[in-house]
């Protein structure tokens, strides 16, 4: 008996696993090579730059009120939630590309796939620490090492794919992907023990969306924090293209710079939750920002684009401590009853962060420079760090 009830939790990481690898499969297309498939449908520039921010606030703004809905539900209802976010993303995005609506159409359809897509990343999280909590074991670390490497295969071969077959080719290619995802959610079992039943009575004591921040207000400053790092993330990453540009590069270096960057940090992240017991995500967030800082500041000074792809190699140091940390920091400082409100806070405002820094840093970078763009993200990851380094220590008290 005691064997049995082992196998599931085993067979759950390799499930998780292929689940990542789908997603990111996935959204390498839909969100790495979103401008370039727009571009190809007839969007001008300012009306993709629109589209994006769109998805990215709406993100930002849903996402917590649809944990706090599982909390004060049940958490058994998240992969029916994340089945349904699925089959819209699926239904609007094979929309525009079958029945080729009005631009108008277009975009919105465009925006409802993508922001629905992205939204099932911190339900994921969310799922996975329900399992955990009711004794299945997945390795979170293990799945974003998967996802990680997944990412970085799919964007070369996205790349070719776009070059020889086209971009509709290339959504269809992704869609595909999110129909392997599906099929990923429907095998994870149904909990039905007593486990469970002790679960179905936790939404009980689970706090409105209101009372989460104001009792969990420690947490909450860590987290903006973590927006200010992932400010930072954004800022340092997606305007490579200038970077190489003007060390005499293009687009094919930064290909190359993320894909280095994503495969050497893939193996730390395969390994995480082992490192993480040994360190501690404390630790970890902590030292994010030093090297957040740090890697901004390189950039200024970097002589040749060989010199880039090194500093890109910190990808381990930056994004490899601190996103698979959120995870395990949510489960650390938030109670259980609180615990889809927590992972979906903490994945919004770290989205909310990617968007800041990409308005901020193209808007710097026609004012100011590119050299002015990267000693702001060092400056935006400093005071980040500050925020973490004061407040992280001490958890708030929800008992």
């Amino acid at each position: 008996m005691n064997q049995a009830s082992h196998a599931p939790r085993h067979r759950l990481t390799t499930l998780y696993c292929l689940h990542q690898a789908s997603y990111f499969f996935a959204i390498a297309g839909i969100g790495a090579f979103a401008v370039t498939y727009l571009m190809d449908k007839g969007f001008a520039a300012s009306q993709i730059g629109m589209m994006l921010a769109m998805t990215s606030i709406l993100s930002c703004a849903l996402q917590p009120f649809i944990g706090s809905y599982v909390d004060r539900r049940s958490m058994s209802l998240l992969s029916r939630i994340i089945l349904g976010f699925l089959a819209i993303a699926f239904v609007s995005l094979l929309s525009v590309e079958l029945l080729h609506p009005p631009l108008a159409v277009m975009a919105i359809l465009f925006v409802i796939g993508s922001l629905t897509f992205s939204i099932t990343v911190p339900l994921s999280s969310s799922l996975c620490a329900y399992y955990s909590q009711n004794d299945y074991h997945i390795d979170y670390g293990m799945g974003s090492g998967v996802g990680s490497l997944s990412f970085s295969f799919a964007s070369l071969l996205i790349g070719y794919m776009i070059a020889a077959k086209g971009s509709s080719f290339m959504m269809l290619f992704c869609l595909m992907f999110v129909v392997i995802e599906i099929l990923m959610v429907l095998r994870y079992p149904k909990i039905e023990s007593s486990a469970a039943a002790m679960h179905r009575a936790a939404p009980a004591s689970s706090l409105s969306l209101p009372a989460f921040c104001l009792r969990y207000r420690r947490f909450i400053v860590t987290l903006l924090g973590v927006m200010l790092l992932a400010a930072c993330h954004a800022m340092a990453e997606n305007y490579l293209i200038q970077l190489f540009t003007r060390l005499g590069g293009g687009s094919e270096h930064v290909g190359v710079a993320l894909f280095l960057a994503c495969t050497t940090a893939a193996p730390f992240l395969l390994f995480f939750e082992k490192i993480q017991r040994r360190t501690g995500v404390i630790s970890l967030m902590r030292l994010a920002g030093v090297f957040y800082v740090a890697k901004a500041t390189l950039f200024i000074f970097a002589p040749t684009i060989n010199s880039v792809y090194l500093i890109m190699l910190l990808q381990t140091c930056t994004y490899g401590f601190l996103y698979p940390s959120l995870y395990y920091f949510v489960g650390k400082r938030v109670a259980i009853a609180d615990t889809a409100k927590g992972q979906t806070m903490a994945s919004s405002l770290y989205t909310l962060g990617t968007a800041l820094g990409n308005s901020i840093g193209g808007t710097v970078i026609d004012s100011f420079g590119l050299n002015a763009m990267l000693a702001l993200a060092a400056a935006i990851a400093a005071a980040g760090m500050l925020l973490i380094n004061v407040t992280i220590s001490k958890a708030d008290a929800y008992v």
